[in-house]
């Protein structure tokens, strides 16, 4: 059901449904009023609003032609915007585009704006007792509802287009997430590998394989620790979201105690818990957005492209992202309830996997450039500011990495030395 959701939910045809429904409903709604109380309504609505019925189909017949001309327009833009959103910047922000309500709902007007004036002709033709109609009146202001809605679609192509505004989304995006898990794990515990295996130590065990290949997009852990607690045993994720996984994979271990027995249903019922799908998604995983931002900062320093202050753009929003992290722990987290009876454990993220996933592709396209190395430093340097004792080992240690290939390329004496004076900077921050 939660995958269905998904893909209701990521559907471009959503709002041109409902909106195409609206439209529809509309259209009887209005020639039923036009056939049976028209003397009624006349009571109510000024004279303005009804025309004959030959004026009406012509007003009818030009709202019709001027919707699916918007239309047109509309979806020939779309489609020069995710051409250019998969060439310049990365095919993973095309969703981004087409996940906008604003995009959306433009679709939805113009179809159903379409939809309501041919349907409006349609039932004109059939009316037989009538010689006036305010279905036309209706089309006009349907056709300046489009018109606005039109000039709404452009502004938002427009703003959506700009490589800064794209990158500021995907920002406030992975921030939102970011905060989400930071405040989970600060309720949680977490704790090391030694001590969880000593707590899982002397239980049986049962594995739990996948059902399909595929991403994990989602993991329920509400439920998961509702089922653990309901049959006091210990559920362990072996796999965390993001992780690409194939069938008969073991995504997670069930330890219980001697007297305990699993039948097939419960085990179906815990993998019920785990969204699986044919690509990634950020619900959970916002790493995943900071890959879109890395991909976008790699993709501008290509040949065809050679925007390197994008690139470092990037890797300034990369380093305040990661600020927030600074101080998560390694290990594993443990959710439980009060009672205790039963519980899940799953991997925390890893700040050093963060930190590699986040710079290596940057630093690795960009390293012949002394400027995008200094950038680097200096969005260590945000990172470090909050990070804790141990990240900051692990952030000391990736920069000196950084420093150290800096002698296999070809740089001035001037390049070396503002790399050289930011590196010391950097450690001694």
């Amino acid at each position: 059901m939660k995958k269905f959701i998904n893909m209701i939910r990521e559907s471009i045809w959503i709002y041109p449904t409902i909106y195409s429904i609206v439209a529809l409903s509309l259209s009887i709604g209005i020639t039923i009023i036009d056939k049976a109380y028209a003397n009624e309504m006349s009571n109510y609505l000024n004279n303005l609003f009804y025309t004959t019925l030959p004026l009406a189909q012509t007003v009818l017949s030009i709202v019709a032609a001027a919707f699916i001309t918007i239309a047109t327009f509309t979806f020939s833009t779309t489609m020069i915007v995710l051409t250019m959103y998969s060439s310049q910047f990365t095919p993973r922000v095309v969703e981004n585009f087409l996940n906008n309500k604003t995009t959306m709902k433009s679709f939805g007007v113009f179809l159903s704006g379409f939809i309501y004036a041919i349907t409006s002709l349609l039932f004109l033709r059939t009316n037989q007792d009538g010689n006036f109609a305010i279905a036309a009146s209706v089309g006009v202001i349907y056709i300046i509802i489009g018109l606005i809605y039109f000039l709404i679609f452009i502004q938002s192509v427009s703003d959506r287009i700009q490589v800064s505004n794209l990158i500021l989304r995907l920002y406030e995006e992975a921030l939102e997430k970011i905060k989400q898990y930071c405040k989970v794990v600060e309720e949680l515990d977490i704790v090391s590998e030694d001590k969880m295996y000593k707590i899982i130590d002397n239980k049986k065990s049962l594995n739990v394989t996948s059902l399909s290949d595929g991403y994990i997009q989602e993991i329920d852990y509400h439920r998961s620790q509702k089922i653990a607690g309901n049959h006091h045993c210990i559920i362990c994720f072996r796999k965390v979201v993001g992780q690409f996984i194939s069938i008969e994979t073991r995504i997670l271990t069930i330890y219980y105690d001697e007297h305990k027995e699993f039948d097939e249903s419960m085990q179906n019922e815990i993998q019920q818990c785990i969204l699986i799908g044919n690509k990634k998604t950020q619900v959970q995983d916002f790493s995943f957005t900071i890959q879109k931002i890395v991909e976008i900062a790699v993709k501008s320093l290509s040949s065809g492209i050679n925007d390197p202050n994008t690139a470092i753009h990037c890797l300034k929003i990369i380093g305040i992202l990661l600020r927030d992290l600074a101080d998560i722990k390694k290990g594993y987290v443990i959710m439980k309830d009060k009672n205790e009876f039963g519980f899940i454990i799953y991997e925390a993220f890893d700040f050093k996997v963060l930190l590699y996933d986040a710079y290596s592709q940057i630093m690795f396209y960009g390293q012949a450039d002394a400027s995008l190395l200094i950038e680097g430093f200096k969005s260590l340097s945000f990172i470090k500011a909050k990070a804790s004792k141990d990240n900051i080992e692990l952030i000391d240690e990736y920069a000196k990495h950084l420093y150290e290939k800096r002698t296999n390329l070809n740089y001035s004496k001037l390049e070396y030395d503002k790399v050289e004076n930011e590196y010391k900077a950097l450690m001694q921050s």
